[in-house]
């Protein structure tokens, strides 16, 4: 079984400056995903990237990045899909390269784990399942969200009033960006990387954190140097 792992990495970034290559507890937050690939059942790792700080620093760790990004794939409007559809068409074509699965591992989730990629995997190997996508359940549902017009509050929901109880919710799932797995079959065959037949990992925080902001990445650092201390308490 072939499982290619690709870590998409672009350069630019509007709220952090080169944020994939930022330090999180003295270490490279990018550095996090390889770590974590490389400790995992992931055979082949790939670094798709526009940037060539970010490539210089991925083959200094022994991570394959054998090119650089086309620029209509660098963009803010790029969608990852047509990314990770590039790097096995780039694989295929220079090496004859086929994997079984892909498994999509976003730099900006650096307490991903090792043994969440392995669950992920052996998830999307049963029955029926063609992929799976780490996902928390959501606290503020939009069921009692506001949008905006003309100054004013709006209910999302006409029928707002009736869902005065988190208990009357239905059940809502986002996905945390950490880990997204799929077969490659699912991608060639529904040209997406979901398919029909989705199958959840539910994550709870930490390892859900995504980075975006620089308070994100503040949480990322409290959480990696002083979480496992705190949950002793708990346990005293």
């Amino acid at each position: 079984m072939e499982i290619l792992g690709i870590i998409p990495a672009r350069g630019g970034s509007k709220g952090i400056p080169q944020k994939n290559l930022r330090k999180i507890m003295g270490k490279p937050m990018i550095q996090y995903s390889f770590d974590a690939a490389k400790k995992s059942k992931i055979n082949k790792v790939l670094l798709t990237t526009d940037d060539k700080k970010i490539a210089r620093f991925a083959k200094s760790l022994g991570i394959e990045a054998p090119f650089l990004r086309p620029k209509n794939l660098s963009t803010d409007s790029a969608k990852t899909f047509d990314v990770i559809k590039h790097s096995i068409n780039y694989l295929w074509d220079n090496d004859g390269y086929s994997p079984d699965i892909v498994v999509i591992l976003q730099p900006t989730s650096p307490l991903r784990t090792s043994q969440m990629i392995d669950e992920s995997i052996g998830l999307l190997q049963k029955k029926n399942t063609t992929s799976v996508i780490s996902v928390s359940k959501i606290k503020t549902h939009p069921y009692s969200a506001f949008f905006l017009k003309n100054n004013f509050l709006k209910p999302f929901r006409d029928d707002f009033k009736k869902f005065d109880r988190r208990q009357q919710y239905t059940p809502l799932y986002f996905p945390t960006g950490a880990i997204y797995t799929t077969w490659n079959d699912t991608i060639k065959k529904h040209n997406s990387i979901y398919g029909d037949k989705i199958r959840p990992m539910i994550t709870e925080q930490p390892s859900s954190v995504d980075i975006d902001t620089k308070f994100d990445m503040f949480i990322a650092e409290m959480t990696l140097s002083n979480w496992k201390n705190y949950q002793r308490k708990f346990h005293a």
